[in-house]
């Protein structure tokens, strides 16, 4: 079964495609702010380049979050159309899940963070079989020093000023990319465990309101 991964979480556009448990192509984009214009344009060429058609596919997988609120809501969009029209499954995976999945070959045990909004962000502690959706919170910034100690840490996305002085134990950033390949090479074990998403209620995962929510609440 092949499957399509599709990530718009960061300022990154990953896009990849899996086969039985193996990555058959994949390619990412810097679409800062172009996730919108880029993302249906960005799947017609990984289809292209590995030479499958859309009919071919047999699921979706669509990074959820935690991530950028716009950036989640178009890759949501655009996969829950491809999904509706091509009449195929479709899941949506934690970039926290895709991350720990690579990182638990290196690291005992680690954290994730990813901004939600200055001064907030979403944090992870993984280790070994640890539920990743399940254990992820949201804390302020200032409470992320006594949280971690000197565990390592990665940081996906964009790193918000002052994050430097607050870590010690960094993981580097070119291990933490949410890989489109990988994305879709799990997103089919899902589909094939039965873990199917329901179309019309599937939603990027937050914890906290977005920004626009949070400030017409204040007003």
């Amino acid at each position: 079964m092949i499957v399509l991964g599709v990530d718009t979480s960061t300022d990154h556009l990953g896009v990849g495609l899996a086969d039985d448990g193996k990555i058959i192509f994949e390619d990412t984009l810097n679409a800062v702010q172009e996730h919108a214009s880029q993302i249906i344009g960005m799947i017609d060429a990984v289809l292209s380049q590995a030479g499958v058609a859309k009919e071919n596919l047999g699921g979706i997988a669509i990074a959820d979050g935690p991530g950028s609120f716009t950036g989640l809501r178009i890759g949501m969009a655009a996969a829950k159309g491809m999904a509706l029209a091509l009449n195929i499954p479709i899941v949506g995976v934690s970039t926290f899940e895709v991350v720990a999945r690579r990182l638990l070959s290196e690291y005992d045990h680690f954290w994730l963070t990813a901004m939600v909004r200055k001064g907030e962000l979403y944090i992870c502690r993984v280790v070994k079989n640890s539920d990743v959706r399940g254990s992820i919170e949201l804390i302020s910034q200032e409470g992320l020093p006594q949280k971690i100690a000197s565990e390592p840490v990665g940081i996906i996305g964009r790193e918000p000023d002052g994050w430097q002085e607050l870590i010690i134990n960094r993981i580097p950033a070119d291990k933490l990319s949410v890989s489109g390949g990988e994305l879709a090479m799990y997103g089919g074990e899902l589909i094939s465990d039965g873990k199917i998403a329901d179309l019309a209620s599937l939603e990027p995962f937050y914890i906290a309101p977005s920004q626009a929510e949070w400030k017409f609440g204040r007003s």
